[in-house]
């Protein structure tokens, strides 16, 4: 029963601390908001990333090699057999310009209509799967040397641009959101201080009386929770509205064109609700513990 009391004691202060100072409090908030949104920008960044690296995983140790125009069925045959002997090839696949036309085709959708009457520019090619992209390249250069190879392409150095870009944006974000959280300390901080310094003759009279430290700080303890889980409660509400507009604005070429390389909204919200959730309420807690062990003896 003591603990109920007391318990409901600092639920009672920590709320009307929160509405105490109303431009102190509206401030943290946003801060702990905007902050999130960053946050939940860059997790949902880092989550898709992650998407297409599993689905094009196989892409990335895959050569495309152009057999030469007009080859004999003997030579093309023997290419082949010349490739799957080459050190690191786990499979060649044989595709006509035919089959590769109409894949063409079928990937324009409504717009196939424009390639009718072209004369189908593609080539015979062989597809090529090596054990690892670390060997793609000395494998490539062995194959250019094959009688009846005409060109090979292979997808490493777009993968290679593609990581690098992408983990450029994660430590920039990452730097960018330690900033702004920092930040989020610093002001829900000076707003648990400001409430400190105006119950100063409170806290005195009450710690004269035997209140120990944890019965005066978990009142403000209360009010940084409240900020960090309302700021955590609309940041995620905009993260996830903001990932099921655009997700709704670019369905058609999703499901067109890319697949299922970009992760459907049931697949992110929960982590989203997660770190989010997580990181604001921690903010709030650990910004009024800072603010309240410093100015404790008042």
């Amino acid at each position: 029963m003591k603990l109920m009391s007391k318990f409901l004691y600092s639920l009672k202060q920590g709320i009307k601390g929160v509405f105490h100072n109303k431009t102190m409090s509206f401030i943290s908030i946003i801060s702990v908001t905007a902050s999130l949104i960053i946050l939940g920008i860059v997790l949902t960044i880092v989550l898709n990333i992650n998407q297409f690296i599993k689905v094009t995983k196989d892409e990335i140790n895959e050569v495309r090699v152009s057999v030469e125009s007009n080859i004999e069925d003997d030579a093309r045959i023997e290419l082949k057999s010349n490739i799957s002997k080459l050190n690191g090839v786990k499979n060649v696949e044989y595709r006509t310009k035919e089959t590769s036309f109409k894949d063409l085709k079928k990937s324009w959708g409504e717009d196939a209509y424009l390639l009718e009457g072209v004369n189908n520019p593609l080539d015979d090619y062989y597809v090529v799967t090596i054990d690892s992209p670390n060997n793609i390249k000395n494998i490539s250069n062995k194959i250019l040397k094959l009688d009846g190879a005409n060109d090979v392409k292979y997808a490493q150095d777009v993968m290679k641009n593609f990581l690098s870009i992408s983990d450029t944006i994660t430590k920039f974000g990452t730097v960018f959101i330690i900033l702004l959280l920092l930040i989020c300390l610093v002001i829900i901080s000076n707003t648990i201080k400001s409430r400190v310094y105006s119950k100063k003759e409170e806290i005195q009279i009450i710690k004269y009386v035997g209140a120990s430290n944890g019965f005066v700080i978990a009142p403000f303890i209360v009010e940084g929770f409240i900020i960090g889980i309302i700021g955590s409660v609309l940041a995620i509400g905009s993260c996830i509205g903001m990932y099921g507009y655009i997700l709704e604005k670019i369905t058609t070429i999703i499901s067109s064109v890319m697949g299922n390389i970009v992760l459907p909204l049931t697949s992110v919200y929960i982590y989203l609700i997660a770190a989010l959730l997580v990181t604001g309420i921690s903010v709030g807690i650990l910004g009024s513990v800072v603010s309240v062990k410093r100015h404790l003896k008042v």
